[in-house]
């Protein structure tokens, strides 16, 4: 009999890769979380054979009647929404409160066997509290109550995902056209050799890692996953950047307080969090205390590449 997977999010970047993964597979059924069902990211959704359900992610009992009957949840939150109306603390809480829900609802599902929870290291254990960075807090803060319930914790893989290639079109680390030079520049206050970890466009390369977390549950299951394509260089990221475009680009120093004065509680979110990759490179993507899957531990393939990625992406 098929297994039902659930899927918070389902119009969304991940919630899409989810989906594609395992659409047409006979040993899965899918069903698709959304607040707006007759959208038309929904609507596709249900032309493809996916249950499409209405579920809030802050209402608890919305969510407990989606996930009934599920084999397997995917549950994912985010902060772009949020900090166009809230302050970095209040993202936080919220953010919190609303994985919280997710895991609330799945915990007390009947049945389910699997949760895979889309989350980021902590950085401020990682960091010994040098970084906060509000887009890792709440899910941090999630983590850590899921773990506190040994049952859940036991059907819950952790997934890490790394830098979306679409983030070079945000505020803080984008990159910006500048007419008069016929180039382009990065403002950076993070080293040139800082090691970003891609995972490039996330809706085709995070497809590959969905079935084997599923079907590798020995493995993944109590575990950390992490999920990305390929580690290049900021200097060098922005180099593949600029030969798919056929530009030049320049990566250009700037303080910090320059960045924050520029893009505020964007910097102190974006800026910040590739400061801290610079200065802790590799470390800053580990799961202290945890066992962390790569691709290579689960077999995983048919990745495209970041200048692949970058070919039909406009800033």
């Amino acid at each position: 009999m098929p297994k039902l997977v659930t899927v918070v999010g389902a119009t969304g970047n991940q919630g899409r890769a989810v989906i594609e993964a395992l659409i047409g597979n006979p040993d899965y059924t899918l069903r698709g979380l959304t607040r707006n069902v007759e959208g038309k990211g929904a609507q596709e959704l249900k032309s493809q054979g996916v249950e499409v359900v209405a579920a809030s992610l802050d209402d608890q009992a919305s969510l407990k009647a989606a996930f009934a009957g599920s084999y397997a949840v995917y549950g994912v939150t985010g902060v772009n929404e949020l900090l166009a109306v809230h302050d970095l603390a209040a993202v936080e809480k919220i953010e919190e409160t609303l994985g919280k829900n997710i895991a609330k609802a799945a915990a007390e599902t009947a049945g389910l066997q699997h949760f895979i929870w889309s989350t980021l290291p902590d950085a401020s254990e990682i960091s010994h509290g040098k970084y906060h960075l509000s887009n890792y807090v709440g899910k941090n803060r999630v983590d850590d109550y899921i773990r506190a319930n040994t049952d859940l914790a036991a059907k819950t893989t952790f997934l890490f995902i790394g830098q979306y290639h679409s983030n070079y079109s945000y505020s803080a680390v984008s990159i910006y056209p500048i007419p008069s030079a016929n180039a382009y520049v990065h403002f950076a206050s993070h080293p040139p050799d800082t090691p970003i970890y891609w995972i490039g466009n996330v809706t085709r390369n995070l497809r590959p890692f969905i079935k084997p977390i599923l079907e590798q549950p020995d493995k993944t299951k109590g575990n950390v996953v992490f999920a990305y394509s390929e580690v290049q260089t900021s200097e060098d990221s922005l180099q593949i950047w600029a030969t798919t475009k056929g530009v030049r680009a320049f990566h250009v120093p700037a303080s910090f307080e320059l960045v924050h004065a520029l893009w505020g509680k964007y910097a102190d979110l974006l800026a910040t969090m590739w400061r801290y990759w610079g200065e802790f490179g590799e470390k800053s993507w580990s799961a202290p205390g945890h066992t962390l899957l790569t691709k290579e531990d689960l077999g995983v393939t048919d990745l495209i590449s970041l200048a692949e990625s970058f070919k039909d992406y406009e800033l």
